[in-house]
């Protein structure tokens, strides 16, 4: 099972690399048809996704543009040569008058580099098949008008030196700036210059280099991290399971032990609480306690016997009196008025009798 295990991850990792998928031993295990395909087409197709057809016409006409860029860089770096030799000649006659034939070459030079540059102009579309030119000029009747045009073999003899020598300063300029830390070198600085190319194809192969080292450093960053964020995700899964089944479990039992051992704590304080008021209920109504309080209870009970007979003679009484009508209470106001004089005149002479004395 190892070994099937690991052949599943040296595929899909040869898989990975070949094409631009993400696949999985486990994937590859359980799908062997899928793995099988997939080999068969990292094949045909490279790992940028493309087929190795086009990845060879692609090669090819990358092979043509970089022919064709060379060729109109060198025609391009000559004419801003020649365009920077003109400027320079004019700020030097500025400084320091120049002889005739320096005067009469930077003319002839300037004319004809005139002349090349209207050519440029006559091409009415950018259509290089549509032959139609501005006011029907051609680049041929344009050159015929360069006066100098017999003298361009005089032209060429005097600039391509000069050309030379302005290309060879630069060289050395590029060649000190590569290499800067590197002044105390006894070497010829020109010698070292005719290496610059080759130097900066190695320097630009190690770019390169380095940028798919970065590109599979960073798949295989992300490989890992989508590893360990699975990883992860399996761990809380696994750590949810165990807390469900045995935590949420064991936590359960323990509160129904710890609820029933409570209920019989709080029935136990209850019986408690009641035999402690049965004592104080003993306590406090003792033999001697338990037959005064039924003589009191007795003495209270024959007090309520003789309220309630008052209350019944009372009653009947009032409803006598109620029942004699309203004549009986004017009886009544007159025997209450006389009894207050009786009373107010034994009061007077009480007093009567207290001054004689």
């Amino acid at each position: 099972m190892s070994t099937q295990s690991g052949f599943s991850a040296k595929t899909a990792e040869k898989l990975n690399a070949s094409l631009p998928i993400d696949i999985t031993a486990t994937q590859v295990q359980h799908y062997p048809e899928l793995a099988k395909l997939l080999t068969d087409l990292s094949q045909r197709i490279t790992p940028e996704g493309v087929s190795v057809q086009v990845k060879q016409e692609l090669h090819q006409a990358e092979e043509e543009l970089r022919h064709e860029k060379h060729t109109w860089l060198l025609q391009h770096i000559l004419y801003k040569e020649i365009e920077e030799f003109l400027v320079d000649s004019e700020l030097k006659n500025q400084d320091v008058a120049l002889s005739p034939d320096d005067k009469q070459f930077h003319t002839m030079l300037q004319e004809c580099l005139t002349f090349s540059e209207i050519g440029d102009y006559l091409r009415c579309s950018p259509d290089p098949s549509c032959k139609v030119n501005l006011l029907g000029l051609t680049e041929e009747s344009i050159q015929n008008q360069n006066p100098h045009r017999k003298n361009l073999g005089y032209l060429q003899q005097k600039l391509i030196p000069r050309l030379e020598e302005r290309l060879a300063d630069r060289c050395e300029n590029l060649q000190s700036f590569q290499e800067a830390e590197a002044v105390l070198d006894s070497s010829p600085t020109l010698a070292k210059s005719s290496q610059l190319p080759a130097l900066m194809e190695a320097q630009k192969r190690k770019l390169e280099e380095d940028k798919h080292q970065l590109e599979r450093l960073r798949a295989a960053k992300e490989k890992q991290f989508q590893t360990y964020y699975q990883t992860l995700l399996d761990s809380l899964h696994l750590l949810e399971k165990l807390i469900t089944k045995y935590r949420l479990q064991s936590q359960t039992e323990h509160d129904t032990i710890s609820a029933e051992w409570l209920v019989g704590k709080c029935d136990g304080l209850c019986l408690k609480i009641k035999l402690i008021e049965l004592q104080i209920l003993c306590d406090t109504y003792t033999l001697e306690t338990t037959k005064a309080l039924q003589q009191i209870k007795e003495t209270l009970h024959s007090a309520q016997v003789e309220a309630e007979k008052s209350k019944t003679y009372v009653t009947k009484t009032l409803q006598t009196y109620e029942s004699l009508g309203s004549e009986f209470d004017e009886l009544v106001m007159e025997y209450q008025r006389l009894k207050e004089e009786t009373d107010n005149k034994e009061w007077a002479l009480s007093e009567l009798l207290k001054s004689d004395s």
